[in-house]
């Protein structure tokens, strides 16, 4: 090949060709002042010099943003460039352009030009050169219209005839950069150029990619396909550059990377189009492309994704500086994780300007070559993490049995086989390293001031789906209390048991412990919406002095549920809690819930972005009001603004009516505070560690409180280990003392529960490395009894969970809710 091609005729249209109801097919679908056709009438046909035609067309686009039409006109032979100007008054709204030809596309600038022109040898940016055939034409238009009266508009189509016109070749972009083998290569799948809404020429571009320490970029312009064409004697050697589109519909934004140069993606649909969609992913997969959801929780008209994000390869779930929308990102893709989907984690700048950053955030990818098609494959199967610069690297790794796996890769595992996960994270001083599961966050490190920080954690064959490191920064952004540093995709265990990505096994039961220590059959708790069970990865409960429970589920989603069983009564409807800032399916990692004396309960929360939340619970079983943040203590771990940043976290009530919370802070250690009868706040208080340490870090806790108006927490360490601690009616505390018989292997635990009995005794549960749960009780006196299986839902056998708790009811029994895994 000699690496350059002639401009196509006209680009390969992969549906039909542009007609009137292609362009106006959502019309039907409309809400927003519905969608009608733009039936200009021909106003002026004006003939200048040197073979100069000029069409005025006129027309009138009513109120609403999701509408297409179509201003068609004839060329006739002989016509070697057109010319195309709109008019409108920018008050009533934007009026997006593009324009298509006799065999396809030519082009699309949207609302970033009011004229464009296109010949044989050049075009306008946006626009493709090439050969003006005779035939039917058609400016394409998008009107976005905010004035309930409507837009009037027109457009002055000039048809120039004259000599051909000499086409220009372009350049064909390399498919590797040669000479580079297996490795570690960083690049940006989401830039933009003069080709649609950028500042930058593809010169400045490759510039800035270079000085950012990119080592592949991809160019994403909106709707077109020019940009892969405009390459002419500046294609880089030592840099890798994707063709790529950003399919700009007016229901999500989505990037087709790694198209051929002028491939073209159509926008105009809908998710009601349900085939439309996806035929269009499949030809950029057919073509060995990428498609990827772009910015998809960005909550502005036209970003929004609405196509199903299990649709896609991957989601962008960081674009460009941070911000509560990437917040939202992570949680709804850390959801569809715990669901078994495996769709890769990415992050992009989007930049547009040269004031925008190229490279922040950028993927780190592993692949086989710095080829196209080695690093789409990478990405496709997420063998990559995403950073905030070139400085940033993260090495994540889980090993067991003599293997060992990395982001994107499986490690299948044993059922009572450990897993070491490890993340070495250099270039982020003074951050937060968090492991995350399905069960939510499992281990905290922090790193130094000279960015250097390890994270290390042992889990277990059943206990977990995946496993995957975040690295955050507790400063704050300009909507969040802290800042991404970096985030990996996840390493997949398939645990015995459970079959990979069939998280929809992990059903909510209940069971009943009797006052004279046997225990009940275990039921699944009903669903949501009439499901026969409740899927969720968290559980919580608590009972109040009329004998009522009230259950708390964490479902998949990160959704917060309640339901209330009154006594000798079934449970009833699962009410979903709505989210920190009152919005509906809000999302979060931990929860847990205390009932007290008046009849009321007490939920803590941890958001999605690690603030700390409480919300009442009315002594009916619903909520009332609303999550407010908790009052923090920045030296206790919390943020700034005087939030506490939490990873895990407890409550217990008092007979007093004060409430007991304990939390994992975002510094990795352990925490306590009181909430007083008043609803006033005491502040943060670290606990210490064993022999003198200075805190404890764990990954699993629990409190209750006692009749006595004591305190007992419960913690588990880093290696698995169930440690007691008692807060004295006086406030005083004693020393964590490990439970006996906890540090056998069996019994390392991973989730534990503890329930204060009417007789001043406590009732604990743990679910064991195993996957099996199990119990033991604290006498008022202080003496333990042995360890003890929770029999299974059989009645036999034993319960195979991966959250537990408990809570008492005034007559000794103890009710359980934990999340099962089989």
């Amino acid at each position: 090949m000699d690496g350059s091609s002639p401009h196509p005729a006209a680009h390969r249209d992969p549906g039909p060709g542009p007609g009137r109801r292609d362009l106006l097919r959502l019309g039907t679908l409309l809400a927003a002042g519905g969608l009608a056709a733009a039936v200009p009438a021909r106003a002026d046909t004006a003939t200048g010099g040197g073979g100069e035609v000029t069409t005025t067309y006129r027309g009138h686009s009513p109120y609403g943003f999701d509408q297409w039409a179509s201003v068609g006109f004839d060329v006739p032979d002989g016509v070697r460039r057109i010319s195309v100007a709109a008019a409108f008054d920018p008050a009533d709204g934007v009026l997006d352009l593009g324009m298509f030809g006799p065999t396809g596309f030519r082009g699309w600038s949207g609302g970033a030009r009011r004229e464009f022109t296109l010949s044989g040898s050049d075009a306008t940016p946006g626009y493709v050169p090439g050969p003006i055939g005779p035939g039917r034409w058609s400016v394409a238009l998008g009107p976005i219209v905010n004035d309930p009266a409507g837009m009037p508009w027109q457009i002055s189509v000039t048809l120039h005839h004259g000599p051909p016109l000499p086409e220009v070749p372009y350049d064909v972009l390399p498919a590797a950069v040669p000479g580079r083998g297996p490795g570690w290569y960083r690049g940006d799948l989401h830039l933009h150029t003069v080709h649609s809404d950028g500042g930058r020429t593809a010169d400045r571009l490759v510039a800035a990619a270079r000085a950012a320490g990119m080592h592949f970029i991809a160019t994403s312009d909106h709707n077109t396909s020019s940009t892969g064409l405009s390459w002419r004697g500046n294609v880089p050697a030592d840099l890798l550059v994707l063709n790529a589109e950003e399919v700009t519909t007016r229901h999500g934004h989505w990037l087709a990377v790694g198209l051929p140069q002028g491939e073209w993606v159509d926008w105009r649909y809908g998710p009601a189009d349900a085939d439309v969609f996806d035929r269009h992913v499949r030809q950029v997969r057919g073509l060995g492309g990428l498609a990827v959801a772009a910015h998809p929780m960005t909550p502005a008209p036209g970003s929004f994704w609405e196509f199903g994000l299990d649709r896609v390869d991957a989601l962008e779930i960081w674009n460009g500086p941070w911000t509560l929308d990437d917040a939202a990102n992570i949680a709804v893709w850390h959801g569809l994780l715990c669901l078994g989907q495996r769709i890769a984690g990415l992050g992009n700048s989007d930049a547009h300007g040269p004031a925008d950053a190229v490279g922040e955030p950028h993927n780190v990818v592993h692949a086989a070559g710095l080829s196209r098609p080695e690093i789409l494959d990478a990405l496709r199967r997420g063998r990559s993490y995403v950073a905030e610069n070139a400085g940033v690297a993260v090495d994540f790794t889980a090993a067991a049995h003599g293997a060992t796996a990395g982001p994107g890769e499986e490690l299948p595992l044993a059922l009572f086989e450990a897993v070491d996960v490890t993340a070495e994270v250099s270039g982020a001083p003074d951050a937060v390293i968090t492991l995350h599961t399905e069960w939510g966050v499992m281990a905290v490190a922090r790193t130094g001031g000279d960015g250097r920080g390890r994270l290390h954690w042992r889990g277990w064959g059943r206990g977990s789906l995946f496993a995957r490191a975040e690295v955050r920064r507790l400063k704050p952004a300009s909507t969040t209390l802290d800042r991404l540093v970096a985030a990996t995709n996840p390493i997949w265990f398939h645990a015995a048991g459970l079959a990979p990505h069939d998280a929809g096994q992990r059903t909510l039961v209940a069971a009943v412990r009797a006052a004279d220590g046997s225990w009940g059959r275990h039921t699944a708790l009903p669903g949501v919406r009439g499901a026969p069970a409740f899927a969720g990865v968290g559980a919580s409960v608590a009972g109040l002095p009329d004998g009522t429970v009230l259950t708390l589920g964490l479902g998949t989603d990160g959704g917060l549920w309640l339901t209330t069983r009154k006594p000798e009564g079934a449970p009833g409807p699962w009410y979903r809690l709505t989210g920190p800032q009152g919005q509906d399916g809000g999302a979060f990692l931990d929860a847990a819930i205390a009932g007290f004396p008046d009849g009321s309960g007490e939920i803590v929360a941890v958001a999605a972005d690690g603030t700390l939340h409480h919300r009442r619970v009315t002594a009916a079983g619903t909520a009332s009001g609303r999550f407010r943040p908790m009052p923090g203590d920045a030296s206790a771990g919390g943020r700034a603004g005087g939030r506490r940043g939490a990873v895990r976290a407890a409550v217990a009530a008092l007979p007093d009516g004060s409430a007991q919370v304990v939390a994992y802070g975002t510094d990795g250690a352990l925490h306590h505070r009181i909430r007083r009868t008043d609803g006033t706040w005491t502040g943060w208080t670290r606990l210490p560690g064993r022999a003198g340490a200075p805190a404890f870090s764990g990954q699993a806790l629990a409190v209750a409180g006692l009749p006595d108006g004591s305190a007992q927490v419960l913690a588990v360490g880093l290696d698995g280990t169930v440690h007691h601690r008692v807060r004295r009616p006086d406030g005083t505390w004693t020393g964590f003392r490990p439970v006996p018989g906890a540090a056998v292997p069996t019994t390392a635990a991973v989730a534990v529960g503890i329930a204060g009995l009417p007789d001043g005794s406590a009732q604990v549960a743990a679910v064991g490395r195993d996957g099996t749960a199990r119990h033991c009780t604290r006498g008022p006196d202080g003496s333990w009894t042995a360890w003890a299986r929770i029999p299974g839902p059989d009645g036999r056998g034993a319960l195979r969970a991966g959250r537990i708790a408990v809570a008492p009811l005034p007559d000794g029994t103890v009710h359980l809710a934990a999340v099962a895994t089989g």
